[in-house]
């Protein structure tokens, strides 16, 4: 063997031996991190809240089922993130592949939204019979497309300020005596809205592909939306004299600021100068009392604070001591829906009949190159999901759940609702929800599912 033989032969196995090394070390840490060996991840379990406390006679296992896990290794999202990320590409092929079952679920859903002509006198009087606890409509009931179409061409009779929360919001009463919530557009769909998870002005079009998720996950809880376009020149002559007090002219486009926490003048939206129209999203009122709760997951919105659930292992166990099952995967439920449209502003929440609500979902899908894994929180730091959830997620796989999504677009006036770029980050962030409840599941079997 000559020299320069002896030489390569030499760095082939010295870079082979690196591999190796590399490999097994970060197999090692993965393994060591997943099976929770970490001193401060080895707490026992905080015993069980009062609903089931007197179980005391069941079986060992029945009663931890209940029991809230520690989750992965707990508040550590960039950590948990990266685990994530090096597992997602050994993912079962189940969940890569499309999942044949969806076929039927999704005509369904087009039968359901269809826009169908409808008669002014009723069909607001049907929408408000449907809500019961947080399911806001049916599931299958092809009155929805009349209550959709409805809410698209319906005209509106009157105008008002409404001075609730932080951003621009106006009342609409529409012809059949129903007052309707309309957000205006701020961005083009192909604004990439830089910043935090919370940055930027609420995306109308959000709120429409909020409404349609939520039907295709079957979380029916939230608001009925369509996107539609107004002309703000009709109403201001609708307008009564608070709201005209906080239009104004930008050249011959006609503007609105009106009246919330940061409205201001110099902050006005307008009429598209080519269309003289405005786009938005218009909202049926859901009927009903609501009880409002700050979020066990609530950011501190201060530049380097972390919340307790930012930092502290365990956290979930707290949040379980405090709150009944049920509310808590609700909120898991919640995690995975804002994780999937990138809501990272879900500061409250609202429940009807103390079920919680999907209400305010206009901070999503802002930046589509992005996944602001720390949404997913509570799903990764309780390790438990409503056993419906994970097998309703399961039914769109394999690019089923973007498909769906964007037939359902087409029935809207404003469609595209949303770029391509949201549509792979949908599918991305997805393949994440998968991987984070199988490591859930390695961890702790099949107590994860409720």
């Amino acid at each position: 063997m000559t020299k320069r033989r002896r030489q390569l032969y030499v760095v082939v196995v010295f870079l082979l031996f690196l591999l190796l090394a590399i490999i097994f070390v970060a197999n090692f840490f993965f393994i060591n991190w997943l099976s929770g060996a970490a001193v401060d991840d080895r707490r026992p379990l905080p015993a069980p809240p009062p609903d089931v406390a007197h179980r005391k006679n069941d079986a060992i296992d029945d009663e931890q089922q209940h029991q809230p896990h520690e989750g992965l290794k707990a508040s550590r999202a960039d950590g948990i993130l990266g685990a994530v990320q090096f597992r997602v590409g050994k993912l079962k092929a189940v969940f890569r592949n499309r999942n044949p079952r969806y076929y039927p679920v999704k005509r369904g859903l087009l039968r359901s939204f269809s826009a169908k002509s409808y008669n002014i006198s009723t069909v607001w009087k049907t929408a408000g019979t449907w809500p019961t606890g947080n399911e806001i409509y049916p599931q299958k009931d092809e009155r929805l497309g009349k209550v959709i179409r409805a809410l698209q061409e319906a005209p509106i009779l009157s105008a008002r300020n409404t001075p609730r929360g932080t951003q621009l919001k106006l009342l609409f009463d529409l012809a059949g005596k129903q007052t309707v919530l309309f957000k205006p557009s701020w961005y083009r769909r192909d604004t990439v809205i830089e910043g935090t998870v919370y940055s930027g002005k609420d995306r109308h079009n959000s709120e429409v592909v909020a409404f349609h998720l939520g039907a295709v996950l079957n979380l029916r809880w939230t608001p009925i939306v369509v996107g539609r376009r107004v002309s703000l020149q009709e109403v201001y002559r609708l307008a009564d004299d608070e709201l005209k007090a906080t239009m104004n002219k930008n050249d011959t486009r006609q503007c609105v600021y009106g009246k919330c926490h940061y409205c201001k003048p110099s902050e006005a939206v307008c009429d598209d100068p080519e269309t003289d129209q405005l786009e938005g999203a218009l909202l049926l009122l859901v009927p009903g009392k609501f009880a409002k709760y700050r979020s066990p997951w609530q950011r501190t919105y201060r530049d380097g604070v972390q919340a307790e659930w930012e930092r502290a292992d365990g956290y979930c166990g707290k949040v379980r001591e405090r709150l009944p099952l049920d509310r808590l995967l609700d909120l898991v439920d919640v995690a995975i829906f804002d994780f999937l449209i990138q809501n990272g502003d879900r500061h409250h929440y609202e429940t009807r009949d103390d079920r919680i609500l999907l209400m305010d979902n206009g901070k999503g899908f802002g930046h589509p190159f992005k996944d602001h894994f720390d949404i997913l929180a509570p799903l990764y730091q309780c390790c438990m999901i409503r056993k419906t959830t994970w097998d309703r997620l399961q039914i769109f796989s394999g690019g089923a759940l973007t498909e769906t999504l964007q037939s359902l677009s087409e029935i809207d006036l404003l469609h595209p609702l949303l770029t391509k770029d949201h549509y792979y980050a949908i599918e991305r962030r997805l393949l994440l929800i998968y991987t984070t409840v199988e490591m859930c599941r390695e961890k702790y079997n099949s107590k994860i599912f409720k």
